[in-house]
């Protein structure tokens, strides 16, 4: 095998990813990949190439498929040595713009918890049909915690 090339997992594991969105990226041809020995191998200059694309700068903030979801529920993906991990679904009704500024303060949380090296989670799909957006966190409960503190302040009375 070239020295230069990587498996599935090896390349989701270098983008912080499901090796399923390896898998998705590969059949859509965001990134290149040729079998060899019936297993799919992704030259290191090809993932390189799509990160360095804009689609890949924006990953983490793209909304993603209600496919996508059912990662949330791979015990593999989620391995951690924290003794509580919670994942849970939030779903926010969009009747304004502040959406734009609720998923900003939600990814300083994310960003400020990945930088403490802490494994999380987190994800949201927008759904037009229902002026809904979807989001799903994953990790301990401090986390979840700074998570909901943020919620708080977009919580109406009704």
């Amino acid at each position: 095998m070239e020295q230069n090339s990587m498996t599935i997992d090896e390349a989701a594991d270098k983008l912080g990813v499901h090796p399923k969105t390896i898998r998705r990226y590969i059949s859509g041809g965001k990134i290149s990949a040729q079998k060899i020995a019936g297993s799919w191998r992704i030259n290191e200059e090809s993932l390189k190439a799509y990160v360095d694309s804009c689609e890949a700068t924006e990953h983490t903030h793209q909304p993603v498929s209600k496919d996508d979801f059912c990662i949330f529920m791979d015990s593999e993906y989620f391995d951690s040595e924290e003794v509580i991990q919670i994942c849970t679904i939030v779903d926010y009704y969009v009747y304004d713009d502040s959406v734009k500024q609720l998923l900003k303060e939600v990814v300083g949380v994310v960003a400020d918890h990945s930088l403490d090296n802490k494994k999380s989670r987190f994800n949201y799909v927008y759904d037009d049909a229902d002026n809904k957006m979807r989001l799903v966190f994953w990790g301990a409960p401090s986390y979840i915690g700074k998570i909901i503190e943020v919620m708080k302040a977009y919580e109406k009375n009704t």
